[in-house]
């Protein structure tokens, strides 16, 4: 059927009949020819694309070694007219392989290219959001994912009715494609077959489990054995492994993906509800996982985005890595800090790496204070007390809601960099 309709698609591009192919090395033969020998001289190469690459692979995985042949045969030193190939899929974990060291295609390609989601800005411009708040919130649910909108429609009306409407009418809704979203996305990846455990993993992580020792404890299974599947999601981009900034430790396991954080928090542990359309008792419930699981570590995601970003807007010239680390501290037993900056010539986990900037990062409605501000300037004093490179370090911090008037003092005196939502939106209200 593949063949079948590759033979269709090439027929009706080049505005012939084709006929039908016998094998894919027949079908590439063929396309290569036909397409070469209609190209004007001074015309560019002409581009093959094959898309949904992994499903083709799936049912014929002959397919890379036949590309190889091909382009052993008809490659740049040939002689041969030039022919463009683009191999496009969405199960990342098999794209990504494609070129490995024992892999058919390693060596021929000229471009891997790995196309993400928009950035929080680009996302609020796609959807059309004219205010922050209301931006924030699409992209804490549903990330920079463009095709995401084509099946929600309108962006929520601003305030907290509206924002529960348009959840009603999608994530919410039994009906809708996006309340099993996170089963498609599973099935994207043709390794995946016991979803069930990949389910327990996404559920774990979401909940704060961020080492595979953790991990394991909640979804019953040793450490050990979960290495292949923790590998598995980590190459299909389901999981990310942050590195702390600062210290050579494990590192930090998360969530990739907003709506299937948003899932696992949300929508699973409230499926009965949902499912017997009592959405609004279980959103109630979950209002407060809501702010502290979601708003709270997306808001530091874009928090260390927008000083990586957009940093220069506020006179952030020296910013070079970025991510957050924790320091040890007696008193306190320690503090995460939700962005760290180094300078552009400093690499991560070296002592003599220079720090540029320290912040704090609260989605919460509560104002801030100056207490952020005097718990910034003690952590700095420890990292110059531990041997490094702080003390001309920024000290910032990123409020989603009004300041109170003592740290709004404190930056106008130059004490503390203030990053409100106007300012990570770039002006959006």
């Amino acid at each position: 059927m593949a063949l079948d309709r590759f033979a269709d698609e090439l027929g009706q591009g080049l505005g012939i009949r084709v006929g039908r192919f016998t094998s894919w090395v027949e079908a590439m033969d063929v396309a290569a020819d036909l397409l070469t020998g209609r190209r004007d001289a001074d015309a560019p190469p002409p581009l093959l694309v094959l898309d949904e690459f992994p499903y083709l692979v799936a049912h014929s995985p002959e397919l890379p070694s036949v590309l190889q042949a091909l382009y052993d045969r008809r490659g740049p030193s040939s002689g041969r007219p030039p022919l463009r190939i683009i191999l496009c899929g969405s199960a990342i974990s098999t794209m990504s392989t494609l070129l490995a060291g024992d892999q058919a295609l390693r060596g021929r390609a000229v471009i891997d290219m790995r196309i993400g989601p928009f950035g929080f800005r680009d996302a609020a411009e796609y959807w059309g959001v004219e205010d922050s708040g209301t931006a924030f919130l699409v992209d804490a649910v549903l990330g920079g994912a463009p095709g995401y909108r084509d099946v929600v429609g309108a962006p929520p009306e601003p305030g907290a009715e509206g924002f529960y409407d348009w959840l009603a009418r999608s994530v919410f809704s039994p009906s809708h494609i996006l309340f099993t979203e996170p089963e498609y996305l599973l099935a994207e990846d043709p390794r995946i077959s016991d979803r069930a455990t990949y389910h327990a993993i996404w559920e774990a992580v979401a909940n704060g489990a961020a080492t595979p020792t953790q991990i394991g404890g909640l979804v019953g299974m040793d450490a050990r054995q979960l290495t292949y599947h923790l590998n598995v999601m980590k190459a299909a981009a389901f999981i990310r492994y942050e590195q702390d900034l600062l210290l050579q430790r494990k590192p930090v396991i998360t969530v990739a993906d907003p709506i299937v954080r948003f899932h696992d928090l949300i929508v699973r542990p409230n499926l009965v509800d949902f499912e017997m359309r009592e959405g609004r008792a279980a959103w109630e419930r979950s209002r407060e996982t809501f702010s502290s699981k979601v708003l709270g570590p997306h808001f530091e995601d874009l928090a260390r985005q927008w000083t990586l970003r957009y940093g220069r807007e506020r006179g952030l010239d020296d910013i070079g890595h970025v991510g957050t680390t924790t320091v040890a501290c007696r008193e306190h037993r320690g503090h995460e800090i939700d962005v760290v900056a180094l300078s552009r010539a400093s690499r991560p986990r070296d002592k003599r790496a220079r720090i540029t900037l320290l912040g704090e990062a609260k989605a919460t409605n509560k104002p801030r204070t100056v207490a952020d501000l005097q718990r910034l300037v003690h952590i700095r004093d420890l990292l110059c007390a531990q041997g490094w490179d702080a003390d001309g370090a920024l000290l910032a911090v990123y409020v989603r809601s009004e300041p109170a008037p003592d740290l709004r003092q404190a930056a106008e005196a130059g004490r503390v960099l203030l990053v409100g939502m106007s300012d990570l939106y770039g002006g959006l209200g």
